[in-house]
């Protein structure tokens, strides 16, 4: 994950230069995608997004409206920060109407009291960044082996949901396209907690993309499918928008699941696997709530409640062989 604004002012290459924010407190969790160090105002068309602009000041205009416009336009491309050495341009503070644009438009400002080297900045920063991009790529390729083995083994949905809770230490919950719950895992939560009203929450959250996540619930959902027939979405309660890594990791696990179904097409369904799992757990006593089963049965679409569990053992009829005709001579 890129390095925020904060973090950068935490790093020893910055902290040299005494570092102030003056503007923008409330954003420092801008992520820093890069560092450029520009000396003109009309640097804006030059940048993408993401930037943390270093500068002197030496050649920003005197005027207050003309400042006003340079705040805006980075502001309006996305950069993450203005960094700004005191010394050169500006003896001990910036000019307020700077200051006041940054305010308005939530732009963070930094002064650097300490003549630092821009070069030591940019090789610092630039360092952790791919340190950051290194450490998700192999966190990704991690995720791979991991489901692909699951995928090897033939790992049951179960497994594999249960694996998704062990990575990212959240509820998980399988559904199908009716909202119906075909496998989950808990984690920390309490299951029937999770459970309660299970299909109309699920309902309402509607997501515009295969993976995306829904502020208002929490949840980051992705679809389950593949070849055109999409039948189930996987869905973790984060309660939290998610970092790359969690999205790598359910879009990854949401593939095993439908390389799974694809590859037992001739097994019976999810949903019959999911009925049984329940039946076969409540035999077992592996709950440890009676309301916990009632709620995994419920959030299934089978209530429990008002009816009686009878355990019935089928045999099957016997039929006599058949016997050849005898042709007498």
């Amino acid at each position: 994950m890129l390095p925020t604004v904060a973090d950068v002012l935490q790093l020893e290459a910055v902290r040299r230069g005494q570092p102030r924010v003056v503007a923008g407190a409330d954003r420092l969790g801008n992520r820093v995608r890069w560092v450029h160090v520009a000396e003109v105002a009309d640097i804006a068309h030059l940048l993408h997004g993401g930037e943390l602009v270093l500068t002197t000041g030496i050649a920003l205009p005197d005027e207050p409206e003309r400042l006003r416009v340079y705040i805006a336009e980075l502001a309006e491309v996305g950069v993450s920060g203005l960094m700004v050495e005191l010394g050169r341009r500006y003896a001990a503070e910036l000019p307020a109407a700077l200051l006041a644009a940054a305010e308005e438009h939530g732009l963070p400002v930094v002064v650097l009291a300490h003549e630092p080297a821009f070069v030591d900045i940019t090789e610092s920063v630039h360092a952790r960044i791919l340190q950051d991009q290194f450490a998700e790529l192999r966190a990704s390729e991690q995720l791979h082996e991991i489901f692909t083995q699951l995928s090897v083994e033939g790992a049951s949905t179960e497994e594999v949901v249960r694996q998704v809770v062990a990575l990212c230490g959240h509820a998980v919950v399988l559904e199908n396209l009716a909202h119906q719950v075909l496998a989950m895992d808990s984690g920390p939560r309490d299951p029937a907690e999770l459970l309660s009203a299970w299909e109309t929450r699920s309902r309402a959250v509607r997501p515009r993309n295969r993976t995306a996540f829904d502020e208002a619930s929490g949840w980051l959902v992705t679809t389950v499918g593949a070849r055109g027939e999409d039948w189930g979405r996987l869905i973790i309660t984060l309660g939290r928008p998610p970092t790359p890594r969690e999205t790598v990791l359910i879009e990854r696990a949401a593939t095993t699941l439908a390389l799974g179904r694809l590859l037992d097409r001739h097994a019976e369904s999810v949903e019959r696997q999911a009925h049984r799992t329940i039946i076969a757990r409540i035999l077992a006593h592996s709950y440890s709530d009676p309301q916990e089963a009632a709620a995994r049965a419920r959030a299934l679409g089978v209530p429990l409640s008002g009816r009686r569990l009878l355990g019935v053992v089928l045999r099957p009829r016997t039929s006599p062989a058949p016997t050849s005709p005898v042709v007498a001579g």
